[in-house]
């Protein structure tokens, strides 16, 4: 299962596991009352993510784009952008 994060640049292309698309409404919730800083990025996201389901929860595959713009093959993944 994938995902798409950005932060209005570099689109990150994350493989997760399926826990996570399953339950992302929640965990965007979770993850906003656990970050101590107005700013923030996905890579903050990718460390919520990764110390509460484990390391191997998620990991970066590559760059697909730049926001707002995402290649078409990817248009019907999920994706956030923070």
């Amino acid at each position: 299962m994938y995902l798409l994060l950005s932060a209005d640049g570099d689109i990150g292309l994350y493989k997760v596991d399926k826990i996570i698309l399953d339950n992302f409404d929640n965990i965007i919730s979770d993850f906003f009352k656990w970050k101590k800083k107005n700013c923030y990025d996905e890579t903050l996201f990718v460390k919520f993510i990764k110390m509460t389901y484990g390391n191997d929860a998620i990991s970066l595959k590559k760059i697909v784009g730049c926001y707002p713009d995402v290649e078409e093959e990817y248009k019907s993944i999920k994706w956030f952008n923070f």
